[in-house]
C-alpha cells in the first residue's frame, strides 16, 4: 500500500484476506477490496473502517440463488419474479420481492444481509487468487448495508473457515512463543466470548502454539483459528524463534 494513493495490490495464495483486510483497516478510508480467483470477481466495500456491502459474479451467490437454497419463498415465486426483472425498468431482484407480496421489507433486509455475509466471508478460504485494493467512496447508495467493523469481520471470518492447516502454517512451528501484542481484548473491536478471552489469557511469554492448541478451552481446530485471529488483530505477536540449529541436527541425524 503505497502512503500517496493507498493502492494496495496483493496475491491471496502469499497473504490470506485476514491479513491484507487488516492491513487496509490500518488506514481508515473508504474503498473496495476486489478479490479475484479464475471467472470470479467479488468485491467488498468498505466506509469508515466498516464493512458495509458485498457482491459477487458468481451467479450462486445471488439473491435468487440465496433464496431458492434458504427455501424462503417457493420455486415458482422464484421464477415470477425473475421473469419480472427484465420487464421491471432496472428495479432490484429483492424489491421486485416484496412489491409482489412475497417478502416484507424487514424479511428481505434479514436475507439481504445474510446473503452479503455469505459472500464475504467465501473469500476468506480462497486459498489463490489477486486482490486489489481501489480508494473511493462506493455503494454509498444501497438501502441494506452491513455497517459491520471491519476487525469483527476479520475474526468471524476466521471463525468460519472450515479447514485451519493453513493459518496454523502462519502462525509458525509448534514450538513458536507468543507475546501480548500492542492491542488489548477491549480495544481491538472485536466481541469476544468467555472461551475466546480465556485462550487469549493463556498468552504469557512461555507458552507455545502446541500448548494454546492443544490446552485451550475449545477443540484443536477451533482454537488454532482463534490464536491466529488474535495475532491477525495485533493482541499477541509472535516470537520469532532461530531454527538455524533444529535444522543442522537434523540433517546430520538424517545423514547418519
Amino acid at each position: 500500500m503505497t502512503g500517496s494513493g493507498f493502492q494496495y495490490t496483493g496475491d491471496l495464495g502469499e497473504e490470506p484476506l485476514p491479513e491484507i483486510l487488516r492491513t487496509i483497516h490500518h488506514y481508515r478510508v473508504p474503498g473496495v477490496v476486489t478479490a479475484t480467483s479464475g471467472d470470479v470477481v467479488k468485491k467488498i466495500y468498505l466506509m469508515g473502517g466498516n464493512v458495509i456491502f458485498a457482491t459477487s459474479s458468481d451467479l450462486r451467490d445471488s439473491l435468487g440463488a440465496y433464496l431458492k437454497q434458504s427455501a424462503v419463498i417457493s420455486s415458482a415465486e422464484l421464477r415470477l419474479s425473475v421473469d419480472r426483472i427484465d420487464a421491471s425498468q432496472g428495479k432490484r431482484h429483492g424489491e421486485l420481492l416484496v412489491e409482489m407480496g412475497v417478502l416484507t421489507p424487514e424479511v428481505l433486509r434479514q436475507i439481504v444481509t445474510e446473503q452479503v455475509k455469505a459472500i464475504l466471508y467465501s473469500v476468506f478460504s480462497w486459498e489463490k487468487g489477486s486482490v486489489t485494493f481501489e480508494v473511493g467512496d462506493f455503494r454509498k447508495d444501497e438501502l441494506i448495508q452491513l455497517d459491520v467493523p471491519t476487525p469483527q469481520v476479520i475474526a468471524d471470518g476466521i471463525r468460519l473457515l472450515p479447514d485451519p492447516r493453513r493459518v496454523v502454517l502462519r502462525l509458525g512451528p509448534s514450538w513458536t512463543v507468543f507475546d501480548r501484542g500492542e492491542v488489548s481484548a477491549e480495544a481491538s473491536g472485536v466481541s469476544w466470548n468467555a472461551a475466546e478471552l480465556k485462550l487469549l489469557s493463556l498468552v504469557d511469554g512461555r507458552r507455545t502454539l502446541r500448548d494454546f492448541i492443544t490446552a485451550g478451552p475449545g477443540d484443536v481446530s477451533t482454537n488454532a483459528k482463534l490464536v491466529y485471529a488474535f495475532w491477525v488483530l495485533h493482541l499477541v505477536t509472535r516470537r520469532d524463534v532461530n531454527t538455524s540449529g533444529i535444522k543442522r541436527i537434523q540433517w546430520k541425524t538424517s545423514s547418519g
